[in-house]
């Protein structure tokens, strides 16, 4: 058992680049703890945990194409042996998507690997198909019956 598998799924969807591997990436995504940057967190004294009132802001980047994304890193605990202090507070996948998708100027999110200098987006639409509450199917009347 690893323990960088987020960055595992994510150095295997850009290795192979499919639907699959994607998927598979976006799955974990959801479920795993990611860094983020804050500028609006009190200061912490030692191991300690904060609560956000709600307000928490965070930081975001412009990748390569000029739009605003929200960064992220896989990983965290391995990111931080690998690459240093980079973040300064941590998030499930889940409420990040509900950030990105959310954000009038957010395009989406930008996770860094923890175990080689790659990244993968993903899309604010991918992040608002996410979280869309699924709609509940409405029983149909059988064709033959009438109102």
């Amino acid at each position: 058992m690893t323990d960088t598998p987020l960055s595992d799924a994510l150095v295997a969807h850009a290795e192979v680049q499919n639907a699959e591997t994607f998927e598979r990436f976006v799955t974990l995504f959801r479920v795993s703890m990611v860094g983020v940057m804050s500028d609006n967190l009190p200061p912490s004294e030692g191991n300690t945990a904060v609560m956000s009132d709600g307000s928490l802001r965070i930081a975001s980047t412009s990748y390569h194409d000029g739009r605003s994304r929200i960064m992220t890193y896989a990983d965290p605990e391995a990111f931080l042996r690998t690459y240093g202090p980079r973040f300064n507070a941590g998030l499930r996948g889940e409420d990040v998507l509900r950030m990105a998708a959310a954000a009038p100027d957010c395009h989406g999110i930008l996770v860094n690997c923890a175990t080689r200098e790659i990244s993968q987006v993903i899309s604010k639409e991918m992040a608002q198909a996410l979280v869309a509450p699924v709609a509940a199917d409405t029983p149909r009347r059988p064709w033959w019956r009438r109102r």
